[in-house]
Protein backbone atom coordinates (compact mmCIF):
# COMPACT_ATOMS: atom_id res chain seq x y z
CA UNK A 1 0.00 0.00 0.00
CA UNK A 2 0.92 3.57 -0.69
CA UNK A 3 1.01 5.98 2.32
CA UNK A 4 -0.68 9.40 2.36
CA UNK A 5 -0.10 11.98 5.19
CA UNK A 6 -2.01 15.38 5.62
CA UNK A 7 -1.30 18.42 6.69
CA UNK A 8 -3.65 21.47 7.60
CA UNK A 9 -4.22 23.83 10.66
CA UNK A 10 -8.08 22.77 10.82
CA UNK A 11 -8.77 19.30 12.64
CA UNK A 12 -12.09 19.09 11.15
CA UNK A 13 -10.49 19.05 7.57
CA UNK A 14 -8.08 16.49 8.99
CA UNK A 15 -10.99 14.42 10.18
CA UNK A 16 -12.99 15.68 6.18
CA UNK A 17 -9.67 14.12 4.35
CA UNK A 18 -9.67 10.65 6.35
CA UNK A 19 -13.18 10.09 5.33
CA UNK A 20 -14.18 12.30 1.94
CA UNK A 21 -12.63 9.08 -0.15
CA UNK A 22 -11.99 5.74 0.57
CA UNK A 23 -8.85 5.85 0.64
CA UNK A 24 -8.24 2.01 0.93
CA UNK A 25 -9.73 1.38 -2.80
CA UNK A 26 -7.06 3.81 -3.86
CA UNK A 27 -4.14 2.11 -2.76
CA UNK A 28 -3.69 4.43 -0.14
CA UNK A 29 -3.05 4.08 3.92
CA UNK A 30 -3.13 7.17 6.19
CA UNK A 31 0.44 7.57 7.80
CA UNK A 32 -0.26 10.91 9.33
CA UNK A 33 -1.66 13.81 10.33
CA UNK A 34 -0.33 17.11 10.97
CA UNK A 35 -1.84 20.67 12.04
CA UNK A 36 1.69 22.68 11.01
CA UNK A 37 4.36 22.37 8.49
CA UNK A 38 7.25 21.90 11.37
CA UNK A 39 4.76 18.62 12.59
CA UNK A 40 4.43 17.77 9.36
CA UNK A 41 8.37 17.45 8.49
CA UNK A 42 9.05 15.30 11.79
CA UNK A 43 6.57 12.51 10.57
CA UNK A 44 7.50 12.53 6.60
CA UNK A 45 10.96 11.60 8.26
CA UNK A 46 8.98 8.73 10.07
CA UNK A 47 6.77 7.59 7.59
CA UNK A 48 8.12 8.38 4.52
CA UNK A 49 4.69 8.83 2.61
CA UNK A 50 4.40 8.45 -1.33
CA UNK A 51 1.84 11.45 -0.78
CA UNK A 52 0.80 14.75 1.36
CA UNK A 53 -1.83 16.99 0.97
CA UNK A 54 -1.02 20.01 2.48
CA UNK A 55 -2.92 23.50 3.41
CA UNK A 56 -1.02 26.72 1.84
CA UNK A 57 -1.40 28.85 5.17
CA UNK A 58 -0.24 26.88 8.06
CA UNK A 59 1.51 27.96 11.73
CA UNK A 60 5.30 27.59 12.02
CA UNK A 61 5.72 26.38 8.45
CA UNK A 62 3.72 27.29 5.56
CA UNK A 63 2.54 24.88 2.89
CA UNK A 64 5.01 26.25 0.29
CA UNK A 65 8.26 26.60 2.81
CA UNK A 66 6.77 22.43 3.52
CA UNK A 67 7.37 21.70 0.05
CA UNK A 68 10.65 23.61 -0.59
CA UNK A 69 12.15 21.48 2.53
CA UNK A 70 10.55 18.21 1.82
CA UNK A 71 11.39 18.43 -1.72
CA UNK A 72 14.97 18.20 -0.76
CA UNK A 73 14.51 15.61 1.74
CA UNK A 74 12.22 13.55 0.44
CA UNK A 75 12.36 14.50 -3.66
CA UNK A 76 10.11 11.35 -4.91
CA UNK A 77 7.43 12.39 -2.90
CA UNK A 78 4.25 14.02 -4.89
CA UNK A 79 2.11 16.88 -3.12
CA UNK A 80 -1.34 18.17 -3.49
CA UNK A 81 -2.08 21.42 -1.76
CA UNK A 82 -4.92 22.77 -0.53
CA UNK A 83 -6.14 26.00 -0.61
CA UNK A 84 -8.98 28.88 0.36
CA UNK A 85 -7.21 31.42 -2.15
CA UNK A 86 -7.10 31.72 -5.69
CA UNK A 87 -3.54 33.17 -5.33
CA UNK A 88 -1.86 32.83 -8.69
CA UNK A 89 1.63 33.62 -7.58
CA UNK A 90 1.69 31.29 -5.15
CA UNK A 91 0.74 28.48 -7.19
CA UNK A 92 3.48 28.98 -10.13
CA UNK A 93 5.90 28.83 -7.26
CA UNK A 94 4.30 25.72 -5.81
CA UNK A 95 4.39 24.66 -9.18
CA UNK A 96 7.87 25.04 -9.30
CA UNK A 97 8.79 22.67 -7.35
CA UNK A 98 6.63 20.05 -8.74
CA UNK A 99 3.11 19.91 -7.12
CA UNK A 100 0.88 16.77 -8.86
CA UNK A 101 -2.43 19.39 -8.24
CA UNK A 102 -3.39 22.58 -6.71
CA UNK A 103 -7.33 22.08 -5.34
CA UNK A 104 -9.49 24.37 -4.18
CA UNK A 105 -11.40 24.79 -0.85
CA UNK A 106 -14.88 23.49 -0.29
CA UNK A 107 -13.17 20.23 -2.01
CA UNK A 108 -15.19 17.94 -3.89
CA UNK A 109 -15.45 14.12 -3.82
CA UNK A 110 -14.98 13.47 -7.42
CA UNK A 111 -12.41 16.36 -7.76
CA UNK A 112 -10.46 14.97 -4.90
CA UNK A 113 -10.83 11.36 -6.09
CA UNK A 114 -9.44 12.39 -9.44
CA UNK A 115 -6.23 13.80 -8.52
CA UNK A 116 -5.41 11.30 -5.98
CA UNK A 117 -6.06 8.84 -8.84
CA UNK A 118 -3.32 10.93 -11.39
CA UNK A 119 -1.20 11.18 -9.10
CA UNK A 120 -0.94 7.34 -7.87
CA UNK A 121 -0.01 6.71 -11.36
CA UNK A 122 2.80 8.57 -11.78
CA UNK A 123 3.79 7.52 -8.40
CA UNK A 124 3.37 3.72 -10.08
CA UNK A 125 5.57 4.85 -13.08
CA UNK A 126 8.22 6.28 -10.75
CA UNK A 127 8.28 3.17 -8.69
CA UNK A 128 8.35 1.06 -11.34
CA UNK A 129 11.40 2.54 -13.00
CA UNK A 130 13.19 3.07 -10.04
CA UNK A 131 13.11 -0.96 -9.25
CA UNK A 132 13.87 -1.19 -13.24
CA UNK A 133 17.27 0.97 -12.60
CA UNK A 134 18.02 -0.58 -9.68
CA UNK A 135 17.87 -3.78 -10.50
CA UNK A 136 20.20 -2.95 -13.88
CA UNK A 137 22.19 -1.79 -10.96
CA UNK A 138 22.46 -4.54 -8.77
CA UNK A 139 23.02 -6.67 -11.51
CA UNK A 140 26.23 -4.20 -12.47
CA UNK A 141 27.34 -4.33 -9.03
CA UNK A 142 27.26 -8.34 -8.58
CA UNK A 143 28.83 -8.55 -12.31
CA UNK A 144 31.82 -5.86 -11.00
CA UNK A 145 32.53 -8.31 -7.91
CA UNK A 146 32.60 -11.36 -10.17
CA UNK A 147 34.93 -10.28 -12.79
CA UNK A 148 37.32 -8.77 -9.87
CA UNK A 149 36.58 -12.09 -7.71
CA UNK A 150 38.26 -14.07 -10.86
CA UNK A 151 41.18 -11.81 -11.08
CA UNK A 152 40.30 -9.27 -13.65
CA UNK A 153 41.93 -6.32 -12.85
CA UNK A 154 40.64 -4.12 -15.85
CA UNK A 155 40.58 -0.67 -14.74
CA UNK A 156 36.73 -0.19 -15.76
CA UNK A 157 36.03 -2.86 -13.23
CA UNK A 158 38.26 -1.43 -10.42
CA UNK A 159 36.67 2.13 -11.64
CA UNK A 160 32.91 0.35 -11.15
CA UNK A 161 34.16 -0.96 -7.73
CA UNK A 162 34.67 2.32 -6.43
CA UNK A 163 31.65 4.30 -8.05
CA UNK A 164 29.44 1.18 -6.97
CA UNK A 165 30.07 -0.82 -4.40
CA UNK A 166 32.20 2.21 -2.23
CA UNK A 167 35.27 -0.09 -2.32
CA UNK A 168 38.19 2.06 -2.67
CA UNK A 169 42.08 1.16 -1.73
CA UNK A 170 41.62 1.84 1.79
CA UNK A 171 37.91 -0.25 2.84
CA UNK A 172 38.14 -2.91 4.65
CA UNK A 173 36.40 -5.98 3.57
CA UNK A 174 36.33 -9.71 4.02
CA UNK A 175 34.76 -12.69 1.33
CA UNK A 176 31.87 -14.85 2.46
CA UNK A 177 31.75 -17.82 0.86
CA UNK A 178 28.08 -19.83 1.57
CA UNK A 179 27.36 -23.21 1.25
CA UNK A 180 23.89 -25.15 2.79
CA UNK A 181 24.60 -27.71 5.81
CA UNK A 182 22.86 -30.57 3.41
CA UNK A 183 25.42 -29.27 0.65
CA UNK A 184 22.59 -28.69 -2.26
CA UNK A 185 23.04 -26.02 -3.80
CA UNK A 186 22.39 -22.52 -3.05
CA UNK A 187 19.96 -20.46 -5.26
CA UNK A 188 19.62 -16.90 -5.22
CA UNK A 189 15.94 -16.38 -3.46
CA UNK A 190 17.32 -17.33 0.48
CA UNK A 191 20.17 -14.32 -0.80
CA UNK A 192 17.94 -11.76 -1.73
CA UNK A 193 15.61 -12.50 1.46
CA UNK A 194 18.76 -11.85 3.38
CA UNK A 195 19.48 -8.74 1.45
CA UNK A 196 15.69 -7.44 2.29
CA UNK A 197 15.18 -8.24 5.79
CA UNK A 198 19.02 -7.34 7.25
CA UNK A 199 20.12 -4.31 7.76
CA UNK A 200 23.69 -3.54 9.57
CA UNK A 201 25.42 -0.29 10.83
CA UNK A 202 28.69 -1.49 11.09
CA UNK A 203 29.08 -3.13 7.63
CA UNK A 204 27.57 -3.54 4.08
CA UNK A 205 26.29 -7.25 2.48
CA UNK A 206 26.53 -7.58 -1.51
CA UNK A 207 26.02 -10.87 -2.76
CA UNK A 208 28.32 -12.29 -5.56
CA UNK A 209 28.12 -15.36 -7.67
CA UNK A 210 31.35 -17.31 -9.96
CA UNK A 211 30.14 -20.09 -11.60
CA UNK A 212 26.96 -21.80 -10.59
CA UNK A 213 27.94 -23.29 -7.71
CA UNK A 214 30.57 -20.53 -5.99
CA UNK A 215 27.95 -17.98 -4.68
CA UNK A 216 28.68 -15.77 -1.33
CA UNK A 217 28.70 -12.06 -0.01
CA UNK A 218 30.99 -9.36 0.67
CA UNK A 219 31.32 -7.83 3.91
CA UNK A 220 32.40 -4.68 3.66
CA UNK A 221 33.13 -2.12 6.67
CA UNK A 222 30.64 0.52 7.17
CA UNK A 223 31.32 4.67 7.47
CA UNK A 224 34.13 4.28 10.44
CA UNK A 225 36.27 1.40 8.16
CA UNK A 226 36.44 -0.15 11.81
CA UNK A 227 37.84 -3.58 11.86
CA UNK A 228 36.02 -6.67 10.93
CA UNK A 229 37.22 -8.86 13.53
CA UNK A 230 36.40 -12.27 13.50
CA UNK A 231 34.35 -10.90 16.49
CA UNK A 232 32.28 -8.61 14.02
CA UNK A 233 31.95 -11.03 11.37
CA UNK A 234 30.75 -13.51 13.58
CA UNK A 235 27.84 -11.24 14.60
CA UNK A 236 27.06 -10.45 10.70
CA UNK A 237 27.09 -14.33 10.22
CA UNK A 238 24.89 -15.22 13.38
CA UNK A 239 22.07 -12.03 11.70
CA UNK A 240 22.67 -13.95 8.54
CA UNK A 241 21.99 -17.30 9.81
CA UNK A 242 18.98 -15.99 11.74
CA UNK A 243 17.37 -14.52 8.42
CA UNK A 244 17.63 -16.97 6.10
CA UNK A 245 16.13 -19.79 8.47
CA UNK A 246 18.83 -22.35 7.54
CA UNK A 247 22.12 -23.48 9.17
CA UNK A 248 24.24 -21.93 6.62
CA UNK A 249 28.00 -23.09 6.63
CA UNK A 250 30.43 -20.46 5.22
CA UNK A 251 33.94 -20.06 4.59
CA UNK A 252 35.65 -16.57 5.42
CA UNK A 253 38.38 -14.73 4.07
CA UNK A 254 41.29 -13.01 6.00
CA UNK A 255 40.50 -9.00 6.49
CA UNK A 256 41.92 -6.99 2.98
CA UNK A 257 41.82 -3.68 1.59
CA UNK A 258 40.25 -2.24 -1.84
CA UNK A 259 39.23 -4.24 -4.95
CA UNK A 260 42.44 -5.08 -6.16
CA UNK A 261 42.39 -7.95 -3.50
CA UNK A 262 39.14 -8.87 -4.18
CA UNK A 263 40.76 -12.09 -5.65
CA UNK A 264 42.62 -13.07 -3.24
CA UNK A 265 40.26 -12.89 -1.05
CA UNK A 266 38.01 -15.03 -3.26
CA UNK A 267 40.93 -17.33 -3.13
CA UNK A 268 41.46 -17.35 0.74
CA UNK A 269 37.38 -18.16 1.71
CA UNK A 270 37.77 -21.18 -1.57
CA UNK A 271 40.51 -22.58 0.37
CA UNK A 272 38.81 -22.37 3.71
CA UNK A 273 36.42 -24.03 2.40
CA UNK A 274 37.83 -26.85 1.11
CA UNK A 275 40.30 -27.37 3.32
CA UNK A 276 37.72 -27.29 6.53
CA UNK A 277 40.13 -25.06 8.49
CA UNK A 278 39.09 -25.66 12.07
CA UNK A 279 37.68 -22.58 14.16
CA UNK A 280 35.79 -21.82 17.34
CA UNK A 281 32.77 -20.92 15.49
CA UNK A 282 30.80 -24.22 14.50
CA UNK A 283 30.41 -24.45 10.86
CA UNK A 284 32.43 -21.37 9.85
CA UNK A 285 35.95 -22.25 8.67
CA UNK A 286 38.03 -18.71 9.07
CA UNK A 287 40.94 -18.94 6.80
CA UNK A 288 44.79 -19.68 8.51
CA UNK A 289 47.36 -18.67 6.66
CA UNK A 290 49.74 -20.54 8.64
CA UNK A 291 47.79 -23.20 8.35
CA UNK A 292 47.58 -23.93 4.79
CA UNK A 293 50.76 -22.44 4.23
CA UNK A 294 52.50 -25.49 6.32
CA UNK A 295 50.68 -28.36 5.19
CA UNK A 296 52.32 -29.51 1.83
CA UNK A 297 55.90 -28.02 0.09
CA UNK A 298 55.09 -27.80 -3.03
CA UNK A 299 58.46 -27.70 -5.45
CA UNK A 300 59.20 -24.00 -6.13
CA UNK A 301 58.32 -23.29 -9.71
CA UNK A 302 55.93 -25.93 -10.59
CA UNK A 303 52.78 -23.96 -10.19
CA UNK A 304 54.64 -21.99 -12.89
CA UNK A 305 55.87 -24.52 -15.01
CA UNK A 306 52.25 -25.68 -15.25
CA UNK A 307 50.76 -21.94 -15.91
CA UNK A 308 53.38 -22.13 -18.69
CA UNK A 309 52.50 -25.17 -20.32
CA UNK A 310 48.74 -24.83 -20.52
CA UNK A 311 49.89 -21.06 -22.02
CA UNK A 312 51.97 -21.96 -24.53
CA UNK A 313 49.32 -24.66 -25.82
CA UNK A 314 51.72 -27.45 -24.98
CA UNK A 315 50.39 -30.50 -24.02
CA UNK A 316 52.66 -33.29 -23.12
CA UNK A 317 54.81 -30.70 -20.93
CA UNK A 318 50.93 -30.26 -19.12
CA UNK A 319 51.00 -33.98 -18.63
CA UNK A 320 54.68 -34.13 -17.47
CA UNK A 321 54.70 -31.08 -15.16
CA UNK A 322 50.95 -32.40 -13.71
CA UNK A 323 52.26 -35.51 -13.13
CA UNK A 324 55.50 -34.75 -11.39
CA UNK A 325 53.33 -32.40 -9.43
CA UNK A 326 51.15 -35.50 -8.19
CA UNK A 327 54.47 -37.06 -7.43
CA UNK A 328 55.88 -34.74 -4.82
CA UNK A 329 52.21 -34.36 -3.60
CA UNK A 330 51.80 -37.97 -3.12
CA UNK A 331 55.11 -38.05 -0.84
CA UNK A 332 53.66 -35.93 1.77
CA UNK A 333 50.77 -36.03 4.21
CA UNK A 334 47.95 -33.72 2.36
CA UNK A 335 44.69 -34.37 1.93
CA UNK A 336 42.77 -34.55 -1.46
CA UNK A 337 41.11 -31.17 -0.05
CA UNK A 338 43.90 -29.24 0.15
CA UNK A 339 45.23 -30.04 -2.87
CA UNK A 340 42.01 -29.25 -4.80
CA UNK A 341 42.43 -25.59 -2.96
CA UNK A 342 45.74 -25.13 -4.00
CA UNK A 343 44.65 -26.14 -7.93
CA UNK A 344 41.88 -23.90 -7.67
CA UNK A 345 44.29 -20.99 -7.40
CA UNK A 346 46.15 -22.45 -10.87
CA UNK A 347 42.41 -22.46 -12.48
CA UNK A 348 42.24 -19.18 -11.72
CA UNK A 349 45.18 -18.21 -13.21
CA UNK A 350 44.78 -20.33 -16.49
CA UNK A 351 41.22 -18.55 -16.48
CA UNK A 352 43.27 -15.16 -17.02
CA UNK A 353 44.59 -16.54 -19.78
CA UNK A 354 41.69 -17.74 -21.39
CA UNK A 355 40.53 -14.28 -21.02
CA UNK A 356 43.51 -12.43 -22.67
CA UNK A 357 43.08 -14.91 -25.33
CA UNK A 358 39.18 -13.92 -26.16
CA UNK A 359 37.74 -17.09 -24.17
CA UNK A 360 34.46 -16.67 -22.50
CA UNK A 361 35.52 -18.02 -18.62
CA UNK A 362 32.26 -18.36 -16.99
CA UNK A 363 32.14 -21.84 -19.54
CA UNK A 364 35.21 -22.93 -17.95
CA UNK A 365 34.26 -21.83 -14.20
CA UNK A 366 30.77 -23.96 -14.76
CA UNK A 367 33.18 -27.09 -15.71
CA UNK A 368 35.80 -26.96 -13.30
CA UNK A 369 34.73 -25.62 -10.22
CA UNK A 370 32.09 -28.49 -8.73
CA UNK A 371 31.41 -29.21 -5.60
CA UNK A 372 32.29 -32.54 -5.39
CA UNK A 373 36.10 -33.54 -4.89
CA UNK A 374 37.98 -36.61 -5.90
CA UNK A 375 38.13 -39.31 -3.42
CA UNK A 376 41.65 -40.05 -4.27
CA UNK A 377 44.76 -38.02 -5.34
CA UNK A 378 45.27 -40.70 -8.52
CA UNK A 379 41.80 -39.83 -9.90
CA UNK A 380 42.40 -35.93 -9.10
CA UNK A 381 45.37 -35.75 -11.25
CA UNK A 382 43.22 -37.47 -13.95
CA UNK A 383 41.04 -35.19 -14.08
CA UNK A 384 42.94 -32.22 -13.30
CA UNK A 385 45.09 -33.21 -16.36
CA UNK A 386 42.09 -33.32 -18.38
CA UNK A 387 40.72 -30.16 -17.78
CA UNK A 388 43.98 -27.96 -18.23
CA UNK A 389 44.55 -30.17 -21.61
CA UNK A 390 41.59 -29.05 -22.70
CA UNK A 391 42.70 -25.25 -22.04
CA UNK A 392 46.05 -26.11 -23.44
CA UNK A 393 44.38 -27.44 -26.71
CA UNK A 394 42.00 -24.48 -26.48
CA UNK A 395 44.78 -21.61 -26.14
CA UNK A 396 46.64 -23.40 -28.51
CA UNK A 397 44.37 -23.03 -30.91
CA UNK A 398 43.45 -19.84 -30.56
CA UNK A 399 46.81 -18.68 -30.81
CA UNK A 400 47.71 -20.61 -33.62
CA UNK A 401 44.86 -19.48 -35.36
CA UNK A 402 46.21 -15.50 -34.28
CA UNK A 403 49.17 -16.69 -35.86
CA UNK A 404 47.89 -17.76 -39.22
CA UNK A 405 46.91 -14.58 -39.96
CA UNK A 406 50.31 -13.49 -39.36
CA UNK A 407 51.46 -16.19 -42.29
CA UNK A 408 48.60 -14.63 -44.49
CA UNK A 409 50.04 -11.63 -44.50
CA UNK A 410 53.23 -12.76 -45.45
CA UNK A 411 51.98 -13.94 -48.14
CA UNK A 412 50.36 -11.11 -49.47
CA UNK A 413 54.03 -9.29 -48.62
CA UNK A 414 55.73 -12.24 -51.03
CA UNK A 415 53.25 -11.37 -53.60
CA UNK A 416 53.93 -7.24 -53.04
CA UNK A 417 57.53 -8.00 -53.34
CA UNK A 418 58.47 -11.02 -55.16
CA UNK A 419 60.60 -8.88 -57.89
CA UNK A 420 62.98 -7.45 -54.84
CA UNK A 421 65.78 -9.47 -52.95
CA UNK A 422 63.75 -11.44 -50.47
CA UNK A 423 65.30 -13.27 -47.59
CA UNK A 424 63.22 -15.42 -45.25
CA UNK A 425 64.91 -13.60 -42.09
CA UNK A 426 63.89 -10.48 -43.47
CA UNK A 427 60.72 -11.30 -44.13
CA UNK A 428 60.18 -12.50 -40.45
CA UNK A 429 61.92 -9.76 -38.94
CA UNK A 430 59.69 -7.44 -40.53
CA UNK A 431 56.75 -9.45 -38.82
CA UNK A 432 58.88 -9.58 -35.47
CA UNK A 433 58.90 -13.27 -35.68
CA UNK A 434 61.82 -16.07 -34.88
CA UNK A 435 62.91 -16.80 -38.89
CA UNK A 436 63.23 -20.39 -37.94
CA UNK A 437 59.33 -20.35 -35.55
CA UNK A 438 58.33 -18.69 -39.36
CA UNK A 439 59.60 -20.70 -41.70
CA UNK A 440 57.62 -23.37 -39.39
CA UNK A 441 54.53 -21.92 -39.63
CA UNK A 442 55.24 -20.40 -43.37
CA UNK A 443 55.07 -24.59 -44.30
CA UNK A 444 52.73 -25.53 -42.26
CA UNK A 445 50.11 -23.35 -44.08
CA UNK A 446 51.13 -23.29 -47.16
CA UNK A 447 52.66 -26.77 -47.92
CA UNK A 448 55.99 -25.30 -49.31
CA UNK A 449 59.26 -23.74 -47.71
CA UNK A 450 59.60 -19.96 -48.14
CA UNK A 451 62.47 -19.84 -50.68
CA UNK A 452 59.73 -22.62 -53.07
CA UNK A 453 56.74 -20.38 -52.24
CA UNK A 454 59.07 -17.37 -53.38
CA UNK A 455 59.72 -19.23 -56.58
CA UNK A 456 56.23 -20.16 -57.37
CA UNK A 457 55.12 -16.60 -56.93
CA UNK A 458 57.67 -15.33 -60.15
CA UNK A 459 57.09 -18.07 -61.90
CA UNK A 460 53.26 -16.57 -61.92
CA UNK A 461 54.40 -13.78 -62.21
CA UNK A 462 56.87 -14.88 -65.32
CA UNK A 463 53.70 -16.81 -67.27
CA UNK A 464 51.97 -13.63 -67.36
CA UNK A 465 54.83 -11.41 -69.09
CA UNK A 466 55.68 -14.03 -70.99
CA UNK A 467 52.32 -14.06 -72.69
CA UNK A 468 51.32 -10.17 -72.15
CA UNK A 469 55.38 -8.55 -73.54
CA UNK A 470 57.25 -8.77 -75.96
CA UNK A 471 60.19 -8.90 -73.87
CA UNK A 472 63.89 -11.10 -73.99
CA UNK A 473 63.77 -13.64 -71.33
CA UNK A 474 66.67 -11.80 -69.72
CA UNK A 475 64.38 -8.45 -69.08
CA UNK A 476 61.80 -11.30 -67.75
CA UNK A 477 64.13 -12.86 -65.17
CA UNK A 478 64.85 -9.40 -63.95
CA UNK A 479 61.35 -8.36 -63.80
CA UNK A 480 60.54 -10.94 -61.24
CA UNK A 481 63.24 -10.78 -58.95
CA UNK A 482 66.36 -12.85 -60.97
CA UNK A 483 69.70 -11.39 -61.29
CA UNK A 484 70.84 -14.74 -63.09
CA UNK A 485 68.99 -15.83 -66.54
CA UNK A 486 70.17 -19.27 -66.47
CA UNK A 487 68.81 -19.56 -62.44
CA UNK A 488 65.56 -18.10 -63.88
CA UNK A 489 65.08 -20.54 -66.89
CA UNK A 490 66.35 -23.42 -64.96
CA UNK A 491 63.62 -22.71 -62.17
CA UNK A 492 61.02 -22.30 -65.21
CA UNK A 493 61.54 -25.61 -66.39
CA UNK A 494 61.41 -27.66 -62.87
CA UNK A 495 57.87 -25.86 -62.04
CA UNK A 496 56.03 -25.78 -65.49
CA UNK A 497 57.79 -28.58 -67.64
CA UNK A 498 58.91 -26.13 -70.12
CA UNK A 499 61.76 -23.66 -71.57
CA UNK A 500 60.04 -20.03 -71.31
CA UNK A 501 60.76 -19.10 -74.85
CA UNK A 502 58.82 -22.90 -75.86
CA UNK A 503 55.92 -20.78 -73.12
CA UNK A 504 56.07 -17.86 -74.99
CA UNK A 505 55.19 -19.35 -78.24
CA UNK A 506 52.24 -21.26 -76.95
Amino acid sequence: MLRVLFADDEPFMLEGLRSMIDWHKLGFVVCGEALDGEDALALMNVTEPHLVLTDVRMPVIDGLGLIEQASFLYPNTKFIILSGYADFDYAKRAMRHGVANYLMKPLMESELEKAVEAVTITIREQETRSQYENTALDRIRMETISRLLRGEKRQIWIEQAQALLDLDEHVRFRCLLLEPADEGTIDSNPIEMILETLQFSQATLLPFGVGKERQGFLLIAGPENQSLTPAVTMEMIGKIRSSSGSALSMAVSSEHRGPHALNEAFCEALMAEICRCPSDFDGVHFYQRERIADTADVPIGMTQSILDAVSNGNGEAVRDHVHQLFVALSRQSVSVSWVGAYLSNIKFDILRVITQCGGEPDLWVRKWFVPALAADLGILERRITQEFLQAAAWIGQEKSNKQDAVISAAEDYVKAHFSEKLQLQHVAEHFRMNSAYFGQRFKKQTGLTFNEYLHVVRIDEAKKLLRREELKISDIAGRVGYSDSEQFVSKFKSLTGKLPSAFKKG
